[in-house]
């Protein structure tokens, strides 16, 4: 579990639960995900349109905010060192894919509805344990996604702000995006071979 901040007890004890918890998601992402920020940058890097990067983000958020819900309302769950294998192999098969393609394949919508399935649960073993009422329970969910949400957008922007200027070169996608993919994909099997 992570340390949580004396402010973020004192906010949670005054009522300001989805605030408090709003900062624990983001945090969680930014800076203490580095395997959702690499999934989140393999999907940044797979092609230059926004409307795939959209799909992508959207497909990702549901599923993870379904298994997410699921999993701290106690309907599922799965050992943390299987779902941080499997984090790590759903970025190595993301960024890998981007290797060999520049646009969605059939089955990329489907592998990353699965990965955020995959990346909501262990979303839920980071779930921090305020002491709260029932009551909060629900608002402490909610503003823990919504700063889940806005850690994934920042990651967006940053990266975007990174290669801005080499984003509409003809030299991006070798020069950029794929060296940055295939560094994605050793890092996810890397962190595989731990967790495993």
């Amino acid at each position: 579990m992570p340390r949580i901040p004396i402010a973020m007890l004192i906010l949670a004890s005054a009522g300001a639960v989805a605030p408090a918890y709003f900062a624990l998601g983001f945090t969680h992402i930014i800076p203490h995900g580095p395997d959702h920020i690499l999934f989140i940058l393999a999907l940044f890097f797979l092609t230059r349109k926004p409307a795939d990067l959209l799909f992508q983000l959207t497909l990702f958020t549901l599923a993870h905010s379904l298994t997410l819900g699921l999993s701290l309302y106690g309907f599922i769950g799965l050992p943390e060192a299987f779902v941080e294998t499997a984090i790590a192999l759903s970025i190595v098969f993301v960024a890998g894919e981007n290797l060999c393609r520049e646009s969605l394949s059939p089955w990329r919508p489907w592998v990353v509805f699965a990965s955020g399935l995959v990346h909501g649960l262990g979303f839920a073993n980071h779930f921090p344990a305020i002491p709260r009422s029932a009551g909060d329970f629900l608002p402490a969910m909610f503003g823990f996604n919504l700063g889940i949400e806005f850690g994934q957008i920042a990651v967006v922007g940053i990266a975007y702000a990174a290669v801005a200027a080499w984003w509409k070169h003809a030299s991006y996608r070798n020069r950029i995006a794929r060296p940055a993919s295939a560094i994605i994909a050793l890092s996810g099997l890397y962190w595989a071979a731990v967790a495993f």
